[in-house]
């Protein structure tokens, strides 16, 4: 049997597949191409970024489908969804735009109409009496405005949301619930997800990166924000290696996990700036201001004469200014208590957040390939 896993070629979904071929799984992958063959060359592409190359990783264990989440029937052919629905017994579904400033419509057709298609193939797979679980990666931030604690399976709608990734992912959970009632399903729940903890290998340079990045180049300093507002953040093998523990076990069936730092493991983004402060000494200090005063008078006027590259800037800010205000608290009591059976367990980011500054200087912020880099080129220094 086979695992049917979309998202490959996202950060998150290169890992988990990657792993599980590793592990000796047998997988189906769908992923986005004009054709068969892009398909397959977008494929092989991911997974040798993160492993030892496609061909020598998969040993014929891996088929590429074509396809695609925002087409009716997951844009399979006859022939790719009859191959899914003998040879695949589980799904994991990861695949998801992760996109802050999409409009709603767009968000919508990726991210819910993808998971309807794939909750779709999965009961018929069950019809045909052979689905042993489906596993849907969604996001912590389903809880949205949200400043209290929320439990591993709050779904409340009453606090809004930020943006239309976590309005979409929100309304794909509900769906997701729906289903749960006839369908074996379990939820994972990440929360911002950064680089390796080991040596902060990373492909994505988005959420907490583009801060640090703008702050590093000395273009901006000033932080409308709360110095006290908690970050849930965790590494990319924390969440690899949380999620595949949870779907090996048949006991998480029907629940939902918070695959997050939690109360002992986030920090303040004081905490988080100091940090970074000591790694760009040659930098002035971020400068705090108090957010609803910088959006009431200085933003808007900003805004108004801004063009070019700095009208862009701020409508990237725009997206993640919430987030420096005030977030969820994430509730990990269950989650945790199961991967400390598994022998996992989420790191601290002061025990890792140096190695991610790193790696995102020696490869320029993913502009450079720092394996390639020669040993005396200055982007293997600290700046």
């Amino acid at each position: 049997m086979a695992v049917f896993v979309t998202g490959v070629t996202g950060f998150l979904g290169r890992y988990l597949a990657g792993s599980l071929l590793e592990q000796g799984e047998d997988v189906v992958l769908l992923v986005r191409g004009e054709d068969q063959e892009r398909a397959e060359q977008r494929a092989r592409e991911s997974l040798a970024w993160h492993d030892r190359g496609f061909d020598a990783l998969v040993g014929g264990r891996a088929k590429v489908c074509a396809g695609e989440l925002t087409r009716p029937g997951l844009g399979l052919s006859a022939e790719a969804r009859e191959q899914v629905l003998e040879r695949c017994d589980s799904f994991l579904h990861c695949g998801a735009t992760v996109r802050f400033d999409l409009p709603l419509d767009q968000a919508r057709a990726v991210n819910v109409e993808g998971t309807r298609g794939v909750l779709e193939l999965a009961s018929e797979r069950q019809r045909r009496g052979r689905l042993r679980r489906v596993d849907h990666v969604s996001t912590a931030y389903v809880a949205g405005r949200r400043t209290d604690r929320v439990a591993e399976e709050d779904l409340d709608p009453k606090p809004g949301h930020r943006n239309s990734y976590e309005q979409t992912k929100f309304e794909t959970e509900l769906m997701v619930r729906e289903a749960a009632r006839e369908l074996p399903v379990v939820v994972h729940r990440p929360s911002i997800i950064v680089g390796e903890s080991s040596f902060g290998r990373t492909s994505s340079f988005s959420t907490v990166y583009w801060p640090i990045r703008i702050y590093a180049s000395g273009y901006w300093r000033t932080l409308p924000g709360r110095r006290d507002a908690s970050l849930d953040i965790v590494p990319i093998d924390f969440v690899r290696d949380a999620i595949l523990a949870l779907r090996r076990r048949d006991d998480t069936i029907g629940g939902t996990f918070h695959v997050a730092a939690g109360y002992d493991g986030e920090v303040t983004i004081e905490q988080a700036v100091s940090i970074i402060e000591r790694f760009f000494p040659h930098r002035k200090g971020v400068r705090y201001v108090d957010p609803t005063w910088w959006m009431r008078t200085v933003h808007p006027v900003l805004k108004a004469v801004a063009f070019g590259g700095f009208r862009r800037f701020l409508r990237t800010a725009d997206a993640y200014a919430p987030y420096l205000v005030a977030n969820p608290r994430f509730d990990t009591t269950r989650t945790a208590a199961i991967l400390a059976e598994e022998g996992i367990k989420a790191p601290s980011i002061e025990s890792y957040l140096e190695r991610l500054l790193q790696y995102a200087v020696e490869t320029d912020w993913g502009r450079r390939d720092r394996d390639k880099l020669p040993l005396n080129d200055p982007l293997r220094k600290l700046v």
